[in-house]
């Protein structure tokens, strides 16, 4: 962990250094060092109101790097700050970035999401779908995210979890040193072997109720689609909605028993406006439309795409690329995928979901692609 990174997990436990507070000493600044540097009239220069200048020049002395460092390494706390490459996107695209990401398990950031979220008083029917769907969708190798709050949150982990290669993410609204709620104890360390837990909160934050609005805006910040399966009038459920259509994303909810308390926010969405959720193949026709719509066209290779296509129906020349690997070897890894290939990341994940829904391919626990065949394509390879 280099200094510069402590820093700001430093700067991120300071009452009143919020995300944006944060990102506009980073930008303000050549290096958050000079924060450790700058008299009274300096810091008031950059920006910093009277009581976050105390609250800086009260605590910075205590700023131990290696003592940190090596406590979050103990506690196998991984951070991510934005200044990094592998920080999210999609979460550099929100108003109010977290500066910092505190994660256990595995990143996989470059995989499709979809958001499954609902109340915490969930009835069985709307259990049953959020586990199914979360199941489904994550045998495809789409990453379910999700708040592990109690109900419908912490079922659309168990139905991701349910597949050997199902991945989930669950974004916590406290520090690691709190597992809340405390029955999703088993689950909460599962996630962490098999998944990724994700918050920005330090460590020692515990669950208050003004960190579950700020917790909603990252689960829906890293979803590419919103799945609504059941929502009070008033919930926090609503609370992600919002904070998706500000973000720009498209919402679909799950309709519902109008005699049903939880039906009521639910049913009032599709009124406004979102998709009606009716099977998985509602949202594999979405991400499908929407992995299409940000893929780049190569101009030179538009002359050899009608040729290629003679051989090699609906794949397009990187497809056919990737989809060769599998003559010399019927399962692959993914880190071998993406070497042999040459192409990015975010290509090889977009290229191995559309081989999956052609059902060419199925994801295998532990990022390894088994070939299936061909049976989905007009004619062989």
């Amino acid at each position: 962990m280099d200094k510069e990174d402590l820093r700001i997990v430093f700067l991120n436990n300071l009452t009143g250094f919020g995300p944006i507070t944060i990102l506009n000493l980073l930008e303000k600044t050549n290096s958050l060092a000079e924060l450790w540097r700058l008299n009274y009239q300096s810091l008031q220069k950059i920006g910093l109101t009277k009581r976050k200048i105390k609250v800086l020049l009260k605590n910075r002395d205590s700023f131990q790097p290696e003592l940190l460092s090596r406590s979050l390494k103990k506690s196998s706390i991984n951070i991510l700050t934005i200044l990094k490459d592998e920080y999210p996107t999609k979460l550099k695209e929100i108003y109010d970035s977290p500066p910092v990401l505190f994660y256990r398990g595995e990143i996989n950031f470059q995989l499709p999401a979809v958001a499954i979220i609902g109340a915490r008083n969930s009835t069985i029917y709307g259990r049953k779908v959020a586990f199914r769907t979360a199941s489904l969708l994550a045998q495809r190798g789409i990453n379910i995210i999700s708040g592990l709050a109690a109900g419908i949150d912490v079922t659309a982990h168990k139905g991701a979890l349910s597949i050997d290669s199902g991945i989930t993410t669950a974004i916590l609204g406290n520090g690691f040193d709190y597992i809340y709620p405390s029955q999703n104890k088993l689950i909460f360390n599962k996630i962490a072997h098999s998944g990724l837990l994700l918050t920005e909160f330090n460590p020692a934050v515990a669950p208050k109720p003004a960190n579950f609005p700020r917790r909603n805006r990252l689960i829906s910040g890293l979803a590419d689609l919103v799945l609504v399966v059941e929502a009070g009038a008033k919930s926090g459920t609503l609370i992600t909605v919002d904070y998706a259509l500000d973000q720009g994303k498209d919402i679909m909810a799950v309709p519902a028993n109008i005699d049903r308390p939880t039906a009521v926010g639910s049913n009032r969405l599709i009124k406004k406006g979102a998709a009606i959720f009716t099977g998985i193949e509602d949202i594999i026709d979405y991400l499908t439309d929407y992995l299409k719509s940000r893929t780049i066209v190569d101009d030179n290779y538009l002359t050899s795409k009608e040729e290629l296509n003679e051989v090699y129906p609906d794949l397009d020349k990187d497809e056919i690329k990737i989809l060769k690997l599998f003559q010399h070897e019927v399962e692959l890894y993914y880190d071998d995928i993406l070497r042999y290939s040459g192409l990015s990341s975010g290509k090889v994940d977009k290229i191995l979901l559309k081989l999956q829904l052609l059902k060419i391919i199925i994801r295998l626990k532990g990022k390894k692609y088994h070939f299936k065949g061909l049976q989905n394509l007009i004619k062989p390879i």
